[in-house]
């Protein structure tokens, strides 16, 4: 499912504070089931970084980037 790419703030990248990976909602993480075009809310709590594998703080370990 693709979401509208029309809301600025839902577009947020997102950065990893442990190895500095960013989520971005335009490329999602298809690796992990996320598929392009989606929101950081729309990220289930349970996905966690591809780069650094940080299980126990999950989403949690992110944080938004401003441009």
């Amino acid at each position: 499912m693709l979401y509208a790419m029309t809301e600025t703030l839902k577009l947020a990248r997102w950065v990893c504070l442990e190895c500095h990976y960013i989520y971005d909602p335009v490329k999602g993480d298809p690796k992990q089931g996320i598929p392009p075009g989606t929101p950081w809310e729309k990220v289930p709590d349970t996905w966690y970084c591809p780069e650094c594998k940080i299980f126990k703080a999950k989403k949690g370990v992110f944080k938004r980037l401003d441009d």
